[in-house]
């Protein structure tokens, strides 16, 4: 039960919908609030354009910068392997994960048509293709074969995975027999990753200007696109990615071998975290940083007013299962991949906290909008 785009499960995804849309009957069904109609006087020019200058050229800007960290930082373990500068790439490729999480959230516009996640971090990573091509030394990382023999699962295995001891890593890349063409391959993956980060970063230069401008609610428009990129991401890949199909939500059988960060597990927990905090901050409209607060998505819902069956608003509604889902996550051991076996009623108490906030952003924040869901479900839990 990969993930991967494009596999689909009809009746898997039949089962969700029909889920959020009974849990979504909960809304009180005021036609002043029905179809975003309540929100049409406010700007969502101002909201795009905060979104822009204030989280997403920034998030760029940082993740290219932590890339160049990380480049240098194996540029210097390929040159003089041991443990001080095995340490030091170590510590750039966890700062740079850590920043994935934050920036992938983003999948639309420029990220979408580069498909940047799929040379990101699709896991788990396949070791016979990572072997492979370095034994082979010559690959094509552009391959869609190649998508999960690359990205930062790659990097965890060459730097964390490939032997049970530091003395034993710097081997791998010193006396073994591959050790030149695991080198090769350690940097080519980085240099795959920078390019298409630049890419995307130098893209928004241009595209900054017609988001912020595109306004309409129809399939085109940057509500359209950033919401359904906003579901899409807390569905598949921080809901399932991420917990489901680790703790076996509806296999009923723990996988620790889906775990995100495998090889280095103890900031499994962590990753989660810093990805469910992303949700979160997009959802109000936070800067990048964080230090400041502007138009979001929960602005937006509070202007058109929709609320559930208590009367409480279905924006303060979304902050309150988003704050419960952090607050589990907080609870678990560091690291999930032992968790979903040790902890595995807890994993699923989370995965099921999580699965709350789904119909309350695909159904009805999305109704609300006014626009529609565009993506389809397919990961099966």
């Amino acid at each position: 039960m990969r993930l991967r785009n494009g596999i689909l499960l009809p009746l898997a995804a039949i089962a969700i919908t029909m889920g959020a849309t009974v849990l979504s009957c909960n809304k009180k069904d005021n036609d002043s609030n029905t179809g975003g109609n309540n929100g049409n006087s406010f700007d969502r020019s101002a909201m795009f354009t905060n979104y822009a200058d204030n989280y997403i050229v920034p998030a760029y800007t940082d993740m290219a910068t932590r890339l160049a960290t990380l480049k240098d930082k194996a540029d210097n373990f390929a040159s003089s392997p041991d443990a001080a500068t095995l340490s030091a790439l170590r510590t750039a490729w966890q700062d740079a994960y850590f920043t994935w999480q934050k920036v992938e959230i983003l999948e639309f516009g420029p990220e979408a048509s580069i498909s940047l996640r799929d040379f990101m971090n699709i896991y788990p990573v396949s070791l016979t293709k990572v072997n492979a091509n370095i034994n082979a030394g010559s690959y094509d990382l552009e391959q869609f074969a190649n998508k999960d023999a690359q990205g930062f699962p790659a990097i965890d295995y060459l730097i964390n995975g490939i032997a049970a001891t530091d003395a034993d890593v710097v081997a791998a890349f010193t006396t073994d027999a591959a050790a030149a063409g695991r080198k090769q391959y350690l940097q080519n993956v980085i240099a795959k990753m920078q390019s298409k980060i630049t890419a995307v970063k130098d893209a928004w230069g241009s595209y900054k200007s017609s988001f912020s401008g595109n306004t309409a609610t129809n399939a085109g428009g940057s509500l359209s696109l950033m919401t359904n990129a906003y579901v899409l991401y807390y569905e598949r890949y921080v809901r399932s990615g991420k917990i489901g199909l680790p703790v076996g939500a509806m296999s009923g059988t723990a996988a620790p071998e889906l775990a995100e960060c495998y090889y280095y597990p103890t900031i499994g927990r962590d990753l989660a975290n810093a990805a469910v905090s992303s949700v979160i901050a997009v959802y109000e409209g936070k800067s990048y940083d964080g230090a400041t607060d502007g138009l979001g998505f929960k602005d937006y819902m509070t202007a058109i007013g929709t609320k559930d069956s208590d009367g409480t608003p279905i924006a303060d509604v979304i902050t309150n299962e988003l704050a419960e889902v952090k607050a589990k996550l907080g609870t678990l051991t560091p690291s999930l991949k032992d968790a979903v076996v040790n902890d595995r009623t807890n994993v699923l108490n989370l995965y099921d906290e999580m699965q709350q906030v789904v119909p309350l952003i695909k159904v009805d924040m999305v109704s609300a909008f006014g626009i529609s869901i565009t993506y389809t479900d397919n990961d099966g839990d």
